[in-house]
């Protein structure tokens, strides 16, 4: 009896074992030291309603008490990521590629070293240039949510 006991809870750890290492990884926290090098990047399509197809996006970090985040994102060549705001504010680095911002109707040219401080409900839209993708660094101080204008 014992050992049917025995067996049965080493085969319990032994799936829970298995089933973690199936399970994507956390990203680790926004607290934590970390270096985060693009090449490692993991990229996936990020599931949001009424978001057009065509951006990925690649988490670094994410601060477990409030949810806020640093992540890799890449748009597409000639793609324009619609109208829309956050709750939170939003930091935002280019790292390659040339692109156009509209914050609150108002265009600015982007190039690879801008930065970009969107207050909260700030209207905005990212128009990457033909060309080349491009890869920006984003930052929000809570958790990411989009609220694209006009849906």
């Amino acid at each position: 009896m014992k050992r049917m006991l025995a067996l049965s809870v080493l085969a319990a750890l032994l799936l829970a074992v298995a089933a973690r290492a199936d399970a994507p990884a956390k990203p680790p926290s926004t607290e934590d030291g970390l270096v985060a090098h693009i090449a490692d990047a993991k990229w996936a399509a990020p599931k949001v309603a009424g978001m057009p197809p065509g951006p990925m996006a690649s988490a670094i970090a994410v601060d477990p008490a409030t949810g806020a985040s640093i992540a890799y994102v890449k748009l597409p060549p000639g793609f324009v990521f619609p109208t829309h705001w956050h709750t939170t504010t939003e930091y935002t680095v280019l790292l390659s590629g040339k692109s156009t911002i509209r914050i609150d109707g108002k265009e600015q040219n982007m190039v690879p070293g801008s930065y970009v401080v969107l207050p909260p409900k700030t209207k905005h839209e990212v128009a990457c240039a033909a060309g080349a993708e491009c890869v920006l660094l984003v930052h929000r101080s809570g958790p990411t949510d989009y609220n694209f204008v006009g849906k």
